[in-house]
């Protein structure tokens, strides 16, 4: 267990004792991984920051009552911020990290990585065995289902789905013409 790698743990907050943290070197500027109060993290989750001490980006901050259900990933290196009320559903990746892969020469594992923060806001629900990629912001209220790959930024209350992900509809819409429209350019592109 390696709990006592997490720098900040709010009030009232669990965290499975099978939950994995990587981070090294946690400097004294607030950096580091934080956790809000009332929030649930279930076992099998790996948090990731590597060497913050060469990484100026790194760092995790959850906010009040988010819930990680199981299995996942988070890797920090690029800064992910989350906001509160934010559900994980298991198995989800969330990686603010990359390879540069443009050198033919260098095998892809000894070339440069790459960051970009992630930042999630508040009320957002990410469904069981998403992947949000470095660089994206998703705004409040938004909804991610299962299974997505997400890829670029998400609009408040906006639901999307796939891989790459796309907006299908917006939370509160209860108009049945946007999921016809939706039905119809999905069958034109069939056609």
């Amino acid at each position: 267990m390696s709990l006592n790698l997490i720098d900040k743990i709010g009030e009232n907050t669990t965290i499975h004792p099978g939950v994995e943290v990587f981070a090294k070197n946690t400097p004294m500027d607030g950096r580091g991984i934080s956790v809000g109060s009332d929030c649930v993290i279930y076992p099998r989750n790996r948090f990731v920051l590597g060497d913050l001490k060469f990484n100026a980006d790194a760092n995790l901050s959850v906010g009040n009552n988010v819930h990680i259900n199981a299995g996942g990933y988070i890797s920090g290196e690029g800064g992910v911020s989350m906001g509160d009320y934010v559900l994980i559903g298991p198995n989800t990746c969330i990686l603010s990290a990359g390879h540069v892969y443009d050198d033919l020469s260098q095998p892809i594992q000894m070339q440069e990585l790459t960051y970009g923060p992630i930042i999630v806001g508040q009320d957002v629900w990410i469904g069981g065995s998403c992947v949000i990629l470095q660089n994206v912001v998703i705004g409040d209220g938004a909804v991610i289902g299962a299974g997505s790959v997400v890829c670029k930024d998400v609009p408040p209350l906006a639901v999307v789905v796939g891989n790459p992900a796309r907006i299908v509809k917006y939370r509160g819409d209860k108009s049945r013409r946007s999921i016809f429209r939706m039905i119809l350019k999905w069958l034109q592109r069939k056609i």
